[in-house]
Formats: structure tokens, sequence, C-alpha cells
């Protein structure tokens, strides 16, 4: 391993079909999820009730009071990934460990009940104190501080493309020697603007989502977290840090094209998959899949088939939405953790309730589970904004 290639020396999540990484990977195999209805956790005026893949509520009865759903969702994202690299964060150097999490609902959006009170004229002075707290606290500053780093930290607020852009810029960090360490990956918790928001832009459907199918009728919002733990090699030769893979390339392009809407042609998520293969070094042959946005909306999923065919043709799809939700800023993440798992286990699963191949794609994600032999994957996002993120992982052995 070279000086600027960066290893994952440990990872964990939390979603809708999995408390563990591996767990997530074997929700992923069987395609079992916690998918229903929000009953406690979203208050609707909606006629039509839309289910959405939750964390088990047995995984957060403990949650501390002053911990926020997405704070407590990476602790516990984070606290798996110092685990499985073997590694308490006491041990490493404060001031050289970086934190960057990404978000998109919490990083605005968890002031929900403050905001009630306000337009009632209900605010009291411990509201206001919570309000302050809010607005002094963000996501990364708050993470670092719990684990006791002092290096540097950044909250990535890309919309959807948050958890992807987290990793990758954690990346350059390494590689750019400002850390030796860097806690990434992104957080979401279900609340009422995501719900309602999704709704009113007519894109979220009843029904389980469907990834490239020709019956998809839009997306399920899901909730989680997940952590990376990236290193560089003296770092990881120090502690004798397992690895669990590598961050090979990152690819970042905003195409501004619509404040919601893709760009049909795709044009900015084309760039940002060349860009990421370009850092990699790495093409199209070298690929062994793509972890694709794939929310089953029918403007993302075209806009992702007209680029996977321009950059990435041939290359198998999965669509792992399907199983987790969109976890919203969590899903680049989440689907990071996935990725690389299939990577090292070399087994693609398949895009659960994908069923009908749709003429217009010209795209038909994996349809059965399959053994890959190619050591590398890409992994991508989609944002509101334009926004297009791509990364390029490494299994264990690729080195």
């Amino acid at each position: 391993m070279s000086l600027k290639q960066v290893s994952i020396a440990g990872m964990g999540c939390v979603c809708a079909c999995g408390n563990t990484a591996a767990e997530t990977f074997e929700g992923a195999l069987s395609g079992n999820a916690l998918f229903e209805l929000p009953a406690d956790r979203i208050t609707s005026t909606y006629t039509t009730k839309y289910p959405v893949f939750l964390v088990n509520p047995t995984t957060y009865q403990n949650k501390p009071a002053d911990q926020t759903f997405s704070q407590f969702f990476f602790i516990r994202a984070a606290q798996e990934a110092f685990a499985q690299a073997g590694i308490l964060p006491s041990q490493l150097t404060p001031s050289r460990v970086g934190v960057i999490v990404g978000s998109s609902v919490h990083s605005s959006f968890h002031c929900f009940q403050i905001y009630k009170q306000w337009r009632q004229n209900s605010l009291t002075s411990q509201d206001i104190a919570g309000l302050k707290n809010y607005l002094a606290t963000p996501l990364a500053q708050w993470v670092s501080n719990y684990f006791g780093f002092t290096g540097p930290f950044q909250t990535i607020a890309t919309a959807c493309a948050s958890g992807t852009d987290a990793i990758g810029l954690a990346k350059n960090w390494i590689e750019t020697d400002l850390c030796d360490v860097v806690l990434c990956g992104g957080t979401d918790e279900l609340t009422e603007s995501p719900y309602d928001g999704f709704i009113r832009l007519l894109v979220s459907t009843p029904q389980r989502c469907r990834p490239f199918c020709k019956t998809r009728s839009g997306i399920n919002i899901g909730e989680g977290a997940a952590a990376l733990l990236l290193v560089n090699e003296q770092t990881a030769q120090k502690f004798q840090l397992p690895c669990q893979g590598y961050v090979l390339g990152y690819g970042n392009c905003c195409d501004g094209f619509h404040p919601t809407a893709p760009d049909p042609k795709g044009t900015g998520l084309q760039k940002a998959l060349s860009f990421a293969l370009q850092d990699a070094g790495k093409n199209a042959n070298d690929i062994a899949f793509i972890n694709a946005h794939g929310t089953a909306s029918q403007a993302n999923d075209s806009a992702e088939a007209i680029a996977f065919r321009a950059v990435l043709p041939q290359v198998p799809v999965w669509g792992s939405k399907s199983v987790t939700g969109h976890t919203l800023g969590a899903a680049g993440a989440i689907e990071a953790v996935l990725t690389l798992q299939a990577l090292n286990k070399r087994i693609l699963p398949a895009t659960v309730g994908f069923s009908t191949p749709d003429e217009q794609l010209q795209l038909v994600p994996t349809q059965k589970q399959t053994t890959i032999s190619k050591r590398f994957a890409v992994s991508d996002s989609l944002a509101f904004g334009g926004c297009n993120a791509a990364i390029v992982l490494g299994a264990c052995d690729a080195a």
C-alpha cells in the first residue's frame, strides 16, 4: 500500500435490514427489512399512508434523551467501526483524527418541536436554550467532541450525496496528510420534513420500491447510519490494524440542472463517475459492479441508466435501496459498507423486488445472487441541487 492509498480499518452500520454491518449485508441477501408505517414517529395528514424503512425500535430503546436519533445511530455505527478495527479512540492522537459526517435531514431539520412552539408563541426559556444548542453544535463537531478528538471536522450537507461526499473528502484529508485517521460516513433519521416532502414531490410510493423495474412507482424513505474508519499506511502499520478495503477514487460534479430533479442526460453523474475512475486509475473493465443510487423514481433511474451506459457499459448494476430505503444523507455511506462486504465476500446480491425490465432504460439490474471475481466496485449518489458523487472501492485483497 502506498502512502496515498487509503485503507478502511473498520466499518459499522445500522439500518432497516440490520443492526451491524454484517447483519445489514445478510439483510441485503435475504431481502428482509423492517418496512412499515411510521406509526408513532410521524404525524401526517395525508390520506394515503406511505410505509418507510425503519431502524428496529429495540436498537434505540436505550437512546440517551439528549441525543437525536441521527446522533445515536452514527455513534453506534462508529463504535462498531472502532471495534472492528480493534482500536480505541483514546489510542489515537486526537489532533490527527478528522471527523466528516454527511447528513441531509439532521443538518438542518431536527428542531421541529422548537419551530412548532415558536409558531404557536409558546417558547420557554428552556426551549430557547435548546435552540441555541441546535445552532451551536454541528453534527461532525458533536461527534468529534464525543470521542475526544481535536482534529478537523466537517458536516457535509449535499442532500442525498452527503454520505458519499463524506467518504471522498475523508480520502482527500488523508492523502494530503491533514489527518492520519478520519472517521467518516453519514446519518439521517426519519422526520416529517423528508416524509411529507417526498410525498409533495409526487415521488413516494405506498409499495416497496423496485429500482430500475418497469413497474417501479417511487421512493421509500429510510433511516440509519454508517461509519467508516479511514487510515493512512503508517497508522495501519503502527497499530497493526486490519484492512476491510480501500477508498481508491472519488469524483464529484454539480450539474445544477434543477432544485430537485436530476439532469435527464445524467451529464453531471457521467463526469463524477469519470473523475472517480480516473482518480482510482481504473476503467470499466476493472469494475465488478455498481451499487447504484437506484431510488426507483422514474427520473432518477433513467438518468443513472444513461450515465452507466456512457461510462460503465456492461458493468452489472445492483440496486440496494429496496432493502434499506432511501436513507438520504446516510445513503452513500450505507451503500459503501454494503459494497465493501459484497467485494470481500465475493457475492453480488440480487436487486430485491425487480421483476420486469424497462426497455427504455436498457438496463437490467442483478436478478439473482452471483459470485464475483473482480476486486473493485463503484458506488454513486445523486442529490437535490444537481449534486452527483461517486467513489471507487477496493476489496481487502485489492492492494
